[in-house]
């Protein structure tokens, strides 16, 4: 039962993406990346809330409540909140960005904006760098989910027919088919993780069982650097998941800002479904069981719950949620490499060259989800010290002040090579994330060539 609703939920992803194929078959460039800028509000809340529902949230949540305790959840769920104040001010003007550049991907604003080809270079090799580890995380998230439903499926088969459907998604619409898909995937986990969480309520008494899930003095475990390191790093992956090259993507395919600015209005009743995560985390806890690792504890919660029919229908929601995050990561890398990194060829050649890239993207993920999960499990923790890095970059061109490309190229070496470096050694003065170290001198170099850009006109 559990494999017919699995497989049933996969065809329906299928349909869907042939659907949004249809009446645009015929495509350039910024249509197939960004749909020509027509997204209405639904397509563009469906894409841009996808981080939220992603398969590393609904695996990685409950993961943190069991090993660390409730104050894990006000850490997890801050910046993800403060995210939403961050974006209804700040996305609407990265949005005219778009609009006034005729932008398809994030180093598009910069090559304009500042006219520099080495800054253009510079933005598609920081963010390449960084965006590397989301295909393993997306693979190893799904083989989590089938490892705890027991179903006798080789890793490597897996995963490579994940890629295979990703791929085949692409190819069909472009961002047209992850768009429409990601409207099956949320609806099926709200569903799936009201139920698990529901049922979890129900085993156990949860209100007695609360206090065995909290630390006395309500902090997290095992968490250097205590308050200080906590705030910093929700202020800096709050403005890092606004500014991430996929949700800049996202960003490029809506309407107008008023759409971008109202879904922002919209995107905190997405946090319902932490209170039932946090349910499934609690039951596992005290119902005294013992995943294999942290990252099963949700899917243990399921196989002990649910009946069959609905683990299916979760491990459906799951393999989409992976899938649609891993289709935007591809479109946001393509056109970075095909029309940054290699300009000067016609479109259907920039087009081609995006499709071969992701082609290339999927089948190293998939190799990494085997032999390099080390390095890349070490990329996915340096994620936010790196993508966080373009802000006073792109702050800078949306108030439209003209600055040379020197001190933004000279503040995100300095900012990746801090926040970098303090990761590594461990250091983190006064306690903060290294990450915003990083970008207090980044932004602090870039304020001093707009000082001195003021200087020189006057």
């Amino acid at each position: 039962m559990e494999v017919s609703v699995f497989l049933a939920v996969i065809t329906a992803s299928v349909l869907i993406a042939i659907y949004s194929r249809y009446r645009h078959a015929a495509r350039n460039t910024r249509d197939f990346f960004v749909a020509s800028g027509q997204f209405g509000a639904v397509l563009v809340f469906f894409l841009t809330i996808g981080e939220t529902y992603s398969i590393g949230s609904v695996l990685g949540f409950p993961a943190g409540i069991y090993t660390q305790g409730s104050g894990f959840g006000l850490w997890f769920l801050g910046y993800i909140l403060l995210s939403y104040p961050v974006g209804y001010f700040l996305n609407p003007r990265v949005w005219a960005l778009g609009q006034k550049y005729a932008c398809v991907t994030i180093a598009d604003i910069f090559r304009n904006h500042y006219a520099s080809r080495a800054l253009e270079i510079l933005i598609v090799l920081n963010t390449t760098l960084f965006l590397l580890p989301f295909g393993e995380m997306q693979f190893a998230g799904l083989m989590v989910v089938v490892r705890n439903l027991g179903w006798h499926v080789s890793g490597m088969m897996m995963t490579g027919a994940s890629a295979l459907l990703t791929l085949a998604w692409i190819l069909l619409s472009g961002i047209r088919a992850p768009a429409y898909v990601s409207i099956l995937k949320d609806v099926l986990m709200v569903v799936a993780i009201v139920l698990g969480g529901y049922a979890a309520m129900h085993a156990m008494h949860w209100p007695a069982a609360l206090p065995r899930l909290s630390r006395p003095d309500g902090g997290v475990h095992g968490v250097p650097g205590g308050n200080a390191f906590i705030v910093s790093t929700i202020i800096l992956q709050s403005i890092g998941l606004c500014i991430a090259p996929q949700t800049v993507a996202f960003l490029f395919s809506a309407r107008s800002p008023r759409t971008v600015q109202k879904n922002q209005i919209f995107m905190p009743l997405y946090m319902l479904m932490f209170p039932f995560l946090f349910m499934m985390a609690l039951y596992v806890r005290t119902a005294g069981m013992t995943p294999a690792s942290p990252n099963d504890v949700f899917m243990v919660a399921v196989c002990a719950t649910l009946p069959h029919w609905a683990r299916g229908l979760v491990a459906g929601g799951c393999a989409l949620s992976a899938l649609v995050i891993l289709a935007g990561i591809c479109l946001a890398l393509g056109p970075l490499v095909s029309r940054n990194l290699m300009p000067g060829h016609s479109d259907r050649t920039q087009k081609t060259g995006a499709q071969v890239t992701i082609a290339v993207y999927l089948l190293v993920s998939v190799l990494g989800g085997a032999s390099l999960s080390g390095l890349m499990v070490m990329l996915n923790n340096l994620y936010y010290i790196g993508v966080t890095q373009l802000a006073p970059g792109i702050i800078v061109a949306i108030f439209n002040r003209r600055v040379s490309a020197v001190p933004i190229i000279a503040g995100l070496l300095c900012g990746d090579l801090i926040g970098i470096s303090l990761f590594f050694l461990h250091v983190m003065p006064a306690g903060l994330n290294p990450g915003m170290i990083g970008l207090a001198v980044n932004a602090l170099i870039v304020w001093g060539g707009m000082v001195r850009t003021s200087a020189t006109a006057a």
